[in-house]
């Protein structure tokens, strides 16, 4: 009887040791797979391990992601399901060497703290989306020496296109574009010396137009104030066409009437420029900005003093940002269709890349006068 009892406790303990180890054999795919996941991840997963991982043949990888439509939907998502699990993310440079493209284009801005150049961007960066391309971003604080470094980049990081502002680049820059493969696109300003194609506006007809406004509305004492006009065609341009506009009404232009401010332009640069100006033996009745940020800066310190607006003083702009028809006294500017010119340039240099020449080298997408309550 002992012995029976004893045969009975032997066939369960091998019966559960038949079971553990077949348990374990059932889950050895999965320990095995995690642990390769584990292995994959803690080095740069490549297409190879994608291949192993999903089982599949390195070639059906490869054509699920660059020829998608010609594999199984099934296979596509396994693949896919795979690349999130390792974290693959292909080489990019290494694709470019066969397709010669990096479908990456280098845009600088002078400034992002004006909405104006970020809505550019986002146009720029918008319109590129749908073609599969990117945009390499590059800030240069209005500096042509910034500017040119950037420039070396995007060519070193083998950009397919690049987008700048202007017109004022570096001799060194206009050589390193000039040489450059790709299209080349110059906005915010219209000008015939454009290295390749240019989408922008006329600054200078712009600020004549602001400028006859004002003077139209009876204002004796106009006195225009903008960013330093080295090295910056646009400001430059501003200047030139208050003077044209000032000349041809046959008002006197003093040296006193041009005040210039470091770039770049920001709202708290507003307030002292105004003090200053009010402070004068004889005050300006009209301040026309040609950058809206300090613009704003003057209208809000005016009225933190009591100053009117319009009545004691005019303020006029240059940007017409969001922000402007919202002021204690809604601004008169001059709206610059930013978002608009990104598209216009992005659209260009896709046209160009898709071996397409521009019906116009120069294209000139307009700007309107915003008149509101402050002058």
């Amino acid at each position: 009887m002992i012995l029976v009892c004893q045969l009975k406790i032997l066939a369960q303990v091998f019966l559960a040791i038949a079971q553990g180890l077949a348990s374990l054999v059932e889950s050895s795919g999965v320990i095995k797979d995690t642990v390769m996941q584990r292995e994959i991840r803690e080095k740069k997963a490549t297409l190879k391990d994608v291949s192993k991982a999903a089982g599949l043949s390195l070639i059906t990888v490869s054509r699920a992601l660059r020829q998608p439509d010609t594999v199984h939907p099934d296979t596509r998502a396994k693949v896919q399901k795979t690349i999130e699990e390792i974290g693959y993310i292909p080489n990019l440079a290494a694709r470019s060497l066969v397709s010669q493209r990096s479908d990456m284009i280098g845009v600088v801005v002078p400034i992002l703290a004006s909405s104006l150049f970020a809505d550019f961007a986002e146009g720029v960066s918008k319109t590129l989306e749908p073609n599969g391309q990117r945009l390499l971003l590059a800030v240069s604080n209005w500096s042509p020496e910034i500017e040119e470094e950037a420039v070396r980049t995007f060519i070193a990081r083998q950009a397919d296109a690049i987008i700048l502002t202007g017109f004022s680049q570096t001799a060194t820059t206009r050589k390193l574009l000039e040489r450059f493969h790709g299209p080349v696109v110059q906005t915010w300003n219209t000008n015939e010396t454009a290295i390749d194609t240019a989408v922008g506006f006329d600054n200078r007809a712009a600020a004549a137009d602001m400028t006859r406004y004002l003077i139209d509305k009876g204002y004796q004492e106009i006195v225009v104030v903008g960013g330093a006009t080295s090295n910056n065609d646009q400001s430059a341009d501003r200047v030139q066409g208050f003077v044209d506009a000032m000349t041809a009404a046959g008002r006197d232009v003093r040296e006193d009437s041009i005040v210039e401010f470091p770039n770049p332009a920001t709202i708290e640069s507003g307030a002292p420029i105004v003090q200053e100006l009010l402070a004068r033996e004889t005050p300006p009745d009209a301040v026309f900005f040609l950058a809206e940020l300090p613009a704003h800066g003057a209208m809000l310190w005016c009225h933190s003093q009591g100053i009117r607006v319009p009545e004691q003083l005019a303020i006029s702009g240059f940007g017409d940002l969001s922000l402007s028809a919202l002021l204690p006294t809604p601004m008169t500017t001059v709206k610059i269709p930013g978002r608009e010119i990104g598209e216009q340039a992005a659209q260009q240099l896709i046209k160009r890349l898709e071996g397409h020449q521009p019906p116009t080298v120069v294209k000139n997408v307009g700007y309107q006068l915003s008149l509101r309550a402050s002058a």
